[in-house]
C-alpha cells in the first residue's frame, strides 16, 4: 500500500476517507444543533415530496443525501486502498486509476464551488493535488516488485 510509486496514491485515498469522516462530523457538530431551532429547519420538516413510492420529509432527504455522500466517498477511499495494495499493479493501469480520481474528485469539487460549499471545495482539492502529483509520478510501464511480508 505504501510501496514507492503507490505512497502519493494511497494517501490521496486516506485523504477521501478523512473528508467523509470531517463531512459526518461536521453534520453533528453544535452549528447543526443550532440550525436545528432555525425557521428554515421548521420549514424543512414540514415540507414533503410528492414521490411516486411515498412522500418524504425534506431533512430525511438531506439526511439522506450527506449519508449517501460520505458511504460513496469512504469507498472510493477503500477501493482505492485495495487497489494500492495489489502487488503486480502495472503502473500504466495505477496512471488510469488515479484519472479516473482526478475526474470524480474534480466533477465533486466543481460542484461544491457551484453551491457555494468551499469547505467541501478546498478538503477536496487537497486530495484532488495529491492524485495529480501520484498520476504523473508514476512511469511509463513498470512492473513494481512484489512486496515483501
Amino acid at each position: 500500500m505504501f510501496r514507492h510509486g503507490h505512497r502519493l496514491f494511497s494517501i490521496a485515498s486516506i485523504g477521501m476517507i478523512l473528508v467523509a469522516a470531517l463531512h459526518i462530523a461536521g453534520q453533528y457538530s453544535a452549528a447543526v444543533e443550532e440550525f436545528a431551532a432555525s425557521p428554515a429547519f421548521a420549514a424543512m420538516q414540514a415540507f414533503r415530496f410528492e414521490l411516486m413510492f411515498g412522500n418524504p420529509l425534506m431533512t430525511d432527504l438531506f439526511d439522506g443525501l450527506n449519508a449517501a455522500f460520505v458511504i460513496l466517498l469512504m469507498w472510493a477511499g477503500l477501493i482505492n486502498l485495495l487497489i494500492a495494495r495489489y502487488t503486480g499493479l502495472r503502473d500504466k493501469l495505477m496512471r488510469r486509476v488515479c484519472t479516473l480520481n482526478l475526474i470524480g474528485v474534480g466533477a465533486l469539487i466543481v460542484f461544491f464551488a457551484i453551491n457555494d460549499l468551499l469547505v467541501h471545495a478546498v478538503a477536496l482539492g487537497i486530495v484532488e493535488i495529491l492524485f495529480f502529483v501520484a498520476r504523473f509520478r508514476l512511469r511509463r510501464s513498470r512492473i513494481l516488485p512484489a512486496a515483501k511480508h
